[in-house]
């Protein structure tokens, strides 16, 4: 289970974006989607999969949920889709950076996530981290986890989107009892939605 920590950003991903403005992939890199969901197709050219890196400038068209459509000059032809919202970022300034949520336990690795033949996999960005350096942990915690997504602030003062180990990354602002106490509760939940929908599965078949 994943716990959404109380985080807040200044003018980055969680704000509205500006459309017709320009926007910035933050992460390594990021796919297009056509649609507004990460199970839809991925937007190809000649049967190659789009796939934009960290710095590529496109334009916004709107914003869907999570999802952000836009356009963009890519290898000559002009293209359009959807991306993550959390992969971009409408302002080149160095000075508007996330508030961060998280801190490194001791000097870690920045990893990247590729897909090898349909599987998930992470490999290192080249990228390190160093004892006690903050970053912002932008999609949950989840202490059972290999790995955890965090955006970071590189030595040029751009924003980076990767995964750290999450033996490496101590959350801040929320205690591991706390985690350990919202898990066991969430886990009775289940079990007791699971037990009332299995009863009305068997009442509705009477």
């Amino acid at each position: 289970m994943k716990i959404l920590l109380p985080i807040l950003s200044f003018v980055m991903s969680l704000a509205n974006f500006t459309v017709g403005g320009s926007g910035y992939i933050i992460s390594s890199y990021a796919y297009l989607y056509t649609q507004p969901s990460f199970s839809s197709e991925k937007v190809s050219i000649d049967g190659e999969v789009v796939t934009l890196l960290h710095g590529q400038e496109f334009i916004i068209e709107e914003e869907n949920g999570d999802f952000v459509y836009i356009s963009l000059s890519y290898q000559q032809k002009e293209i359009n889709g959807y991306v993550y919202k959390f992969y971009i970022t409408d302002t080149t300034s160095q000075e508007v950076y996330p508030v961060f949520n998280g801190k490194v336990r001791r000097e870690a690795i920045l990893y990247d996530k590729i897909l090898n033949d349909g599987l998930e996999e992470y490999e290192e960005s080249g990228y390190s981290l160093y004892n006690g350096q903050e970053v912002y942990i932008y999609n949950g915690y989840d202490s059972s986890e290999e790995y955890t997504a965090v955006q970071v602030v590189l030595e040029d003062g751009s924003l980076y989107n990767g995964y750290i180990r999450t033996e490496d990354l101590e959350p801040q602002g929320i205690s591991p009892l706390l985690i350990t106490g919202i898990t066991i509760i969430a886990a009775c939940v289940t079990v007791t939605l699971s037990i009332v929908f299995i009863k009305k599965i068997k009442k509705s078949k009477k």
